[in-house]
């Protein structure tokens, strides 16, 4: 089975956005980390707001004040800092969690800043006891920090672990694309050497590529078509007339010798009206593509010519019959899935096929009748569908 470079760059481009998605994802969550840091370094900060308040000096009123009035103000932006939402609280934070400690935190930081100001505004008489009330407010609005601070910790650490997975999984994955992409592109710069390489041998180049077999097959055939004779080939597909086939039949005999040989007698469906509806520069054009679509199947032991009748015949070395007649059924859907350009605009068509096998003690003329013969059985059941022998000579399917 060939590999398909379409399917194989598909593949890639799908695997290359799976990547960038797993990339998006791993950027999003160490934004998210950083996020977290600033959230801490808010909470932490208010620590540090909080000591300079209380060890604030009141010898000079009018600039204690000033300095705590400013120290509050960082307070209040502190406290928004720390609650401030991130695009992965929804995965890895509890947000009810989120809210409660929120606002716990939030209404405790306005407790202290309220007592800071009535000790700071408060008469000399009564500013030791706002002082007290600030004290107290300020070890509940610490332990308030606290549990934030806890509670970002322990988030940090979930967020860390995800992260920590996805660099393994996405590195696990780059690892896997490399090498099968490696060893993928490497079958396929193989295939462009091969198809680039002289023969020197005569022997069929192995690829692994469907697009570069057809490439090879098409190549070996036209330089089989250069070294013919004009007057052995037919003017319309250029394949093999029935001299040419008769000719090229015979000097491929002796390879033969180790393979079976098979016949795949292949009719235009409705022929009659097509040849009546169509130019005869149109008919060439769609024996040339027929002839250019089975020649893709030809191998060296092969031969394939173009009748009078407008029969193309197909005969086969292979080493099974269940080889053969997989390749001539590929002819079929290859021909039904193509467009045939005419003057008329493009147009689909069908074949039918007779297919069996050629007994060596059978003449071509013979085994070509015979072939004949099972295209109208393939025709009378509708067409673009192969009919072979059965068992007895004189049974068809």
């Amino acid at each position: 089975m060939h590999l398909s470079i379409h399917k194989i760059f598909s593949n890639l481009k799908l695997f290359l956005l799976l990547l960038a998605a797993g990339i998006f994802f791993l950027t999003l969550e160490l934004f998210h980390l950083d996020e977290y840091g600033e959230r801490l370094t808010a909470l932490k900060n208010q620590h540090i707001l909080i000591e300079k308040i209380i060890t604030n000096s009141t010898a000079d009123l009018k600039m204690a004040s000033i300095e705590i009035n400013g120290a509050l103000s960082e307070i209040v932006l502190s406290v928004k800092h720390s609650g401030e939402e991130t695009f992965l609280d929804s995965i890895f934070a509890s947000s009810n969690d989120q809210i409660s400690l929120m606002q716990t935190l939030s209404t405790s930081s306005q407790n202290f800043q309220d007592s800071t100001l009535f000790w700071i505004e408060a008469m000399p008489s009564a500013r030791d006891a706002m002082h007290t009330r600030m004290m107290q407010s300020r070890t509940i609005y610490l332990g308030d920090i606290d549990r934030m601070m806890d509670y970002q910790i322990h988030i940090m650490s979930k967020v860390a672990s995800t992260t920590k997975l996805t660099a393994i999984v996405i590195f696990i994955y780059i690892f896997i694309i490399f090498f099968l992409y490696h060893r993928r592109l490497n079958q396929i710069y193989h295939d462009i050497d091969q198809a680039c390489a002289l023969d020197l041998e005569g022997t069929k180049a192995s690829v692994f590529t469907k697009e570069f077999d057809f490439v090879l097959k098409r190549l070996a055939r036209k330089s089989s078509q250069t070294t013919t004779s004009p007057a052995l080939l037919h003017p319309a597909s250029g394949l093999n007339n029935e001299k040419g086939l008769i000719i090229t039949f015979n000097a491929k005999k002796a390879g033969r010798a180790a393979n079976t040989l098979f016949l795949c007698a292949f009719e235009i469906d409705h022929y009659t009206s097509l040849v009546n509806s169509l130019t005869k520069e149109d008919m060439a054009a769609i024996f040339k593509k027929l002839g250019d679509i089975i020649s893709m199947y030809e191998q060296p032991l092969d031969t394939i010519a173009h009748l009078e009748n407008d029969h193309i015949v197909f005969f086969l070395s292979r080493n099974s019959k269940e080889i053969a007649l997989s390749e001539c059924d590929k002819i079929i859907q290859s021909v039904a899935e193509s467009t045939f350009s005419t003057t008329k605009g493009p147009i689909k068509i069908t074949l039918s096929a007779g297919f069996l096998l050629k007994p060596p003690v059978k003449s071509l003329e013979d085994i070509i009748e015979e072939g004949i013969k099972l295209i109208e059985k393939a025709k009378e059941t509708g067409g673009n569908r192969i009919a072979q022998l059965r068992g007895r000579t004189d049974s068809y399917r």
